[in-house]
């Protein structure tokens, strides 16, 4: 018995060696860096971050690019973005809704473009929040917080295919997303919004409601099944782009209604 534990002891250093040394010849092919273009435009204010895809085996060392010319054109009018800090653009001004916007981004021998529809908003008609009935069923340590829940009513535009993205964020933390268009609520009044979750006193969200275009809503709904692969040789497609040229990312231009909650403090 101890000479068989002894060959099984052997025969499993032996494997695990011979896994160090294939994993030390392990090489990875490097590709040839991409331009990603993530540009967002809003009722204020238009910003591009600009850069190149980066290393496998240098996932934190991001080569923004500068230097190069970023305008934006709707109507009769065209806009050049400033540069703030290396590979960050942006521009302040009053651009209209129902409007189509085109980003054009210039590099030493490359183009970049891009169109986008800013949707006229779709307002919340009611956020409203109460202490959950699970909250005293299932009581929370206080370090956690307490059940709440939180819905959202909207009603949508009749006659307009919507689509929407809704973001809820506590302070500068993602809650929620979810995106999706109104094919089985076209023109009526809908709850968009229902959860259920712990909140500690003065715990403070802001619920977006985000009116896009098609093309942002079929970025999200890519990104959101390239996320979702799994398994050891899964490989996702990367997210439905708007853009043209030889380059990653997205162009979308949004208009948007929020509320602010604060949560109450403990009543003592």
């Amino acid at each position: 018995m101890k000479r068989l534990l002894h060959i099984l002891i052997c025969v499993i250093s032996l494997l695990a060696t011979a896994c160090t040394e294939v994993m030390e010849d392990f090489d990875l092919n490097t590709a040839e860096a991409k331009t990603v273009v993530d540009a967002v435009l809003t009722r204020d204010r238009a910003y591009v971050i600009l850069s190149k895809t980066t290393s496998y085996l240098n996932p934190n060392k991001v080569p923004y690019i500068s230097g190069a010319t970023i305008t934006i054109a709707y109507n009769e009018t065209i806009l050049t973005l400033n540069e703030d800090s290396a590979g960050y653009y942006s521009i302040q001004s009053d651009f209209p809704v129902e409007t189509m916007y085109e980003l054009r981004v210039s590099l030493d021998n490359e183009v970049i473009t891009a169109q986008s529809f800013m949707p006229k908003p779709v307002l919340w008609d009611s956020v409203s929040v109460k202490r959950s009935v699970l909250a005293d069923l299932y009581p929370l340590p206080d370090s956690v917080g307490v059940l709440y829940e939180i819905l959202g009513y909207i009603t949508d535009t009749k006659g307009v295919v919507n689509y929407y993205k809704l973001d809820v964020m506590k302070f500068d933390t993602l809650q929620v997303r979810d995106v999706g268009d109104d094919s089985f609520f076209e023109g009526q009044n809908f709850q968009l919004l229902t959860m259920i979750a712990a909140y500690k006193p003065e715990d403070t969200l802001w619920v977006y409601l985000n009116s896009i275009d098609k093309a942002a809503f079929e970025f999200y709904n890519t990104l959101a099944l390239s996320n979702s692969s799994s398994g050891m040789f899964s490989a996702p497609d990367n997210p439905k782009s708007n853009l043209v040229g030889d380059a990653l990312g997205r162009f979308y231009a949004y208009s948007v209604d929020s509320v602010q909650i604060t949560f109450p403090k403990k009543e003592k």
